[in-house]
């Protein structure tokens, strides 16, 4: 059976990327890193979180079902708030990248939390592996970026 509201959990953090399309930064970054295993990673569980949350219903019953919730949607409003502040700075690139609340990286980390905390309310080992895999690659290549564009 197929569970197509449950695809607002990855669409969730999709949109605000939307902004970053349409409102590129000012500066881009001349080179990243790039390594192609951590780059795999990121993209296995950046598909597997689009894909499996179509066939597991959401659910929060029971308390830690809510408590994950909670931290979904504070993990959803920290993410925004990046945002928020990358949209009201001159877009620079190096926003993205600057810790938040003491937390590096914090717009890779945030997404991360929330997708693990999703695994929870949709019952899904399956979905826990690829937020792994993805939080695996996106912080690191992330916190690696940082460490060469906030110098």
């Amino acid at each position: 059976m197929l569970h197509p509201v449950s695809l607002l959990i990855p669409l969730m953090i999709l949109l605000p990327n939307l902004v970053f399309v349409r409102f590129p930064p000012t500066s881009p970054p001349a080179r990243r890193t790039t390594n192609l295993l951590l780059n795999a990673c990121e993209a296995i569980g950046r598909l597997g979180i689009m894909v499996v949350p179509l066939f597991y219903s959401m659910r929060a019953e029971r308390s830690y079902e809510t408590i994950s919730l909670i931290v979904m949607l504070a993990a959803l409003l920290f993410y925004y708030s990046g945002w928020f502040m990358y949209l009201r700075s001159d877009r620079s690139y190096a926003r993205l990248l600057v810790p938040m609340l003491g937390i590096p990286v914090p717009m890779a980390v945030f997404p991360c939390l929330y997708f693990f905390a999703a695994s929870v309310v949709l019952h899904s080992i399956l979905f826990f592996i690829f937020a792994a895999s993805f939080a695996l690659g996106h912080i690191t290549n992330s916190y690696r970026d940082s460490l060469l564009i906030l110098k």
